[in-house]
């Protein structure tokens, strides 16, 4: 166990030593510029990626042909997700950003020229999310190092959920002005908006400073490989178990928008403007879940509980008759998602040595992918055959279901403990029980030679 790791737990994710005032977020220029770039850079995306999801289901009528205009660049970040981990580790994370940021505004570039032409047609939106989805494998588990490099180790928490924060922000944002977009400048010009976005981003990747990020610290001919990073998920069991959460969550519960679509397009108003709504419900909820989050440290029993209640939430979503009904039961929803990501991707960060991290964060990436990917089909065509209700509720029964049985087999086995903490408020305590080889477990004999 390294100096950097002692005095951990596996199961909790603190900003700094006790005792010791960290400094703020924001409080570098660094930090200002990623964050403000982010935030330009999302609101753009979410702008297109709405206006493109109702522009697929108008031209096409099919919720299969939506859901594999929404699952294309999932089946390409599947694919190329070790090779993004491998990037990351082995190549400086903001001269990776830079060249996937050029090449994101290069296809907006021509997937808004196409629009203007006219000649935009189905398969041109499936060929460019393949494209997007090549380019984001490589961009999503270098951008998560990054953030490590901006902030340290000792705001990572924070960071994370500000990212989080930002990302359903800019679904608010994206979702509204989408529809009077659309309307005003045509789907051409909401496309080449998200180009400029992604120049925006580049700018403030150039003008970072370097000298002021916490780079990671580097084995002298030392060359990163895939198989040390699967063997130490594998022999971590916080890591494992965080795994095996997050594929759950990814094959059975990240299908809720698009089936929000179809229920938006079938059985409520049919407008986009509702689903747009919708959308910037579940991010308003975000914007609660990120604020819980930043105040409380994120434990694993937090991430548990909250894909448990995702899923029983999930299940309401699909018994409400109305928009106002929905909306009420996606601010939670929105609230626990956020809840959940950020305590996810914060706990197997912090869970990680800094050498790993980029390959980790694409082991994640795969699995949460994958998931997305098959879970995105099956939820499309089980609403084509019996109706979108159907798959959300299907959906929400099955993460409930896998997450209380991992949680039972884990604590029948003496892997977990449970316990209840007698506060003003009852609360339910889970936490993997002490490993007596500590945090990691004994790598296997490769790992000392290569990583």
């Amino acid at each position: 166990m390294t100096d950097r790791t002692k005095g951990r737990t596996p199961d909790s994710v603190g900003d700094a030593t006790p005792g010791v005032r960290a400094p703020g977020l924001l409080a570098s220029r660094n930090q200002r510029l990623y964050y403000a770039g982010l935030i330009v850079s999302q609101v753009g995306t979410n702008t297109q990626l709405v206006a493109l999801g109702w522009f697929t289901y108008q031209r096409s009528h099919s919720a299969l042909v939506l859901g594999l205009v929404t699952a294309a660049p999932i089946f390409t970040m599947v694919l190329f997700s070790q090779v993004g981990g491998l990037t990351a580790d082995r190549f400086p994370p903001r001269r990776v950003l830079l060249c996937t940021h050029s090449l994101l505004a290069l296809l907006a570039l021509l997937l808004g020229l196409l629009s203007y032409s006219g000649s935009l047609e189905v398969w041109h939106l499936v060929v460019s999310a393949l494209c997007v989805g090549s380019i984001n494998a490589i961009g999503l588990p270098t951008e998560q190092v990054f953030i490590s490099e901006v902030a340290g180790d000792s705001l990572l928490r924070r960071a994370v959920t500000l990212n989080n924060v930002i990302l359903n922000l800019s679904l608010v944002v994206g979702s509204s002005l989408a529809g009077p977009l659309i309307g005003t400048v045509g789907l051409g010009g909401v496309v080449l908006l998200n180009g400029l976005s992604y120049l925006t981003m580049f700018t403030a990747l150039l003008l970072v400073r370097p000298a002021q990020l916490h780079v990671r610290p580097r084995r002298a001919g030392a060359r990163p490989r895939v198989r040390s990073a699967w063997g130490y998920v594998w022999h971590s069991p916080s890591l494992t178990l965080l795994l095996l959460v997050i594929g759950t969550v990814g094959l059975f519960g990240t299908s809720l928008p698009s089936l929000l679509l179809l229920l938006t397009a079938r059985e409520l108003t049919g407008q986009a403007r509702a689903y747009g709504i919708l959308l910037a419900v579940i991010s308003v909820g975000s914007l609660i879940g990120g604020w819980l989050t930043w105040r409380t440290n994120v434990r694993l029993g937090t991430v548990l509980m909250s894909s448990l209640l995702l899923g029983i939430l999930e299940l309401a979503t699909a018994a409400m008759p109305s928009l106002l009904t929905l909306g009420l039961v996606l601010l939670p929803v929105g609230a626990v998602s956020l809840a959940l990501r950020a305590g996810l991707l914060s706990l197997a960060q912090l869970q990680t040595l800094p050498e790993f991290r980029g390959r980790v964060m694409a082991i994640f990436q795969l699995v949460y992918r994958a998931g997305w990917f098959l879970g995105t089909l099956a939820a499309t065509w089980v609403a084509q055959m019996w109706g979108p209700r159907t798959a959300i509720a299907l959906g929400g029964a099955a993460v409930t279901l896998v997450v209380a049985a991992i949680i039972l087999v884990m604590t029948a086995f003496r892997a977990m403990s449970v316990s209840l903490a007698a506060r003003r408020l009852p609360r339910v305590s889970l936490a993997l029980t002490p490993d007596p080889e500590g945090r990691h477990r004994r790598p296997p004999p490769y790992m000392a030679a290569d990583f």
